[in-house]
């Protein structure tokens, strides 16, 4: 049936449409069912929705559809489109197959790939997939073929340049925000480092979310390459770009979940490097007890997954395996992680040591990897450039180029210090309850909210000495952050 698009300019999150109750009876569909829209044209874009059934909002010959689907189809009011129930997808049944186990070839994978990006699987339908991909896992030629089909479902960056670099960290540590520092040391070094991150996951904040306090995140590949030309550098959101959307997609529904398959983690962090045509990759792998991979040996297996693809798709790949045992740095929460990132690149003040002993380590590392430096030598000259001022010019001059200003980075309305009621040393810091503690401050979605930690594992503590402040966005979030303090103690001092 042809129907006459409405833009009703309401945004529901995901795709959705509307039709009016006569014509859906007309059609047999019913609410929640799933429709799929076929745009009339030389070359013709399809789409799979979910829909709802209305009286009034909507004329028998037409559908509403959300802003989602607006933006997707592209097209000008009254236009009509092909509308048809839509049959279940194909690739719910290699879905099954890999919840029973069953190892997916190629043309399986790119089967769900695709309906992940055009909207044939619901939420619920990835979530199995990420779910069987979980308990599961993939082998490396499966894992090959995920990568290669997230990186086909959107738009590739091509640059022009010998020095195009990467670095990434497979999360999970609170505050480990080394990237706007390690990509500002190495794009004022002379290298290309198009960073696209993605947002929080599992802890309080991604580098997108981080440097979204003072800079858009969101551009189009066109705007990113007179960025990345201007700059050298950019820090962004990959799932804004339209690069990997799959990914982005699924990472979605991670998160809704509070899992990050293994495979999927490395699938997503290859997509996303291939997209972005980065020829020197560094990846991190913090691991320690209550961290994302709590193993020494799971954080090798993941080490050698990696460098192996990096072998496979002719890219110099290099990882190393660091201390995520607890925190690093002082903030945690979007801005509070942005005032130690400050703090480190500006010479005039003193940032978390721990933070930037660590970012000297990585930038220093890429240097030795392209070239740039010696053997070595590559940690002096990442220090030089941090000493010198010259990261936090180009720090600057990453934001100023993504419509940023400094001066946009706002403090938390409530905060509450909290004290130890007693002497001894900190032996330790649980990760998991840390990055728990945040979130119900308001974190990520309130860039001010979070914690600052005055003090590490190891450190001596004194009675009524100040152990940390959380901040909050309102007086009900803080409250139940210091209900979630004293009852799960993330804290232990001995």
């Amino acid at each position: 049936m042809q129907l006459k698009v409405k833009f009703l300019k309401w945004s529901a999150g995901i795709p959705v449409a509307m039709l009016n109750h006569k014509t859906a009876d007309k059609m047999s569909v019913h609410p929640e069912d799933r429709i799929n829209l076929r745009t009339i044209s030389k070359y013709p874009k399809e789409i799979s929705t979910i829909v709802d059934v209305v009286k009034g909002i909507v004329k028998e010959d037409e559908i509403a559809i959300s802003s989602e689907l607006e933006k997707f189809l592209n097209f000008k009011i009254s236009k009509k489109v092909e509308v048809n129930l839509a049959v279940p997808p194909k690739s719910l049944d290699f879905i099954k197959k890999k919840l029973n186990n069953h190892q997916l070839t190629k043309n399986e994978i790119d089967a769900i790939i695709k309906d992940v990006v055009n909207n044939s699987l619901s939420d619920s339908e990835i979530a199995l997939f990420i779910t069987a991909v979980y308990k599961y896992g993939t082998n490396m030629k499966e894992t090959i073929y995920l990568i290669e089909a997230i990186r086909k479902s959107g738009s590739q960056l091509r640059i022009k340049g010998k020095f195009i670099a990467d670095k990434h960290s497979v999360g999970g540590v609170p505050g480990n925000r080394t990237t706007p520092i390690v990509v500002s040391i190495c794009a004022a070094g002379g290298l290309i480092m198009p960073k696209n991150s993605s947002r929080a996951i599992t802890t309080a904040a991604g580098t997108a979310d981080v440097i979204e306090t003072i800079a858009d995140v969101e551009f189009s590949i066109k705007d990113l390459k007179k960025i990345i030309k201007k700059t050298g550098a950019c820090m962004v959101w990959g799932g804004g770009l339209g690069m990997v959307p799959a990914d982005a997609r699924m990472m979605d529904v991670e998160r809704s979940l509070k899992i990050d398959p293994e495979s999927q983690l490395i699938a997503s962090i290859m997509s996303k490097k291939l997209a972005a045509d980065s020829k020197y990759i560094l990846i991190d792998i913090p691991y320690g007890k209550n961290a994302k991979i709590s193993s020494r040996e799971k954080a090798l297996r993941i080490k050698r997954r990696f460098e192996r693809l990096g072998r496979y798709f002719k890219r110099k790949v290099k990882c190393f395996i660091t201390d995520g045992s607890q925190p690093v740095g002082n903030g945690i929460g979007p801005a509070l992680e942005l005032i130690d990132i400050i703090k480190i690149l500006d010479p005039k003040q003193e940032g978390p040591l721990d933070l930037e002993k660590k970012s000297l380590f990585l930038a220093g590392s890429l240097f030795e990897m392209t070239g740039k430096a010696k053997n070595g030598c590559g940690e002096k000259m990442a220090e030089e450039i941090l000493r010198s001022g010259k990261a936090f010019e180009k720090f600057k001059e990453i934001i100023k180029a993504q419509n940023g200003n400094l001066n946009r980075l706002k403090m938390a309305k409530f905060s509450h210090d909290i004290h130890s009621i007693k002497s001894g040393e900190i032996t330790e810091i649980n990760n998991y309850k840390i990055n728990s503690l945040v979130r119900v401050s308001g974190c990520p979605v309130d860039k001010s909210a979070g914690i600052y930690l005055y003090s590490h594992v190891g450190d001596k503590i004194k009675k009524g000495q100040k152990i940390i402040t959380i901040y909050a966005e309102s007086m009900s979030r803080l409250n139940e952050a210091k209900r979630f303090y004293e009852k799960e103690k993330p804290i232990v001092i001995k």
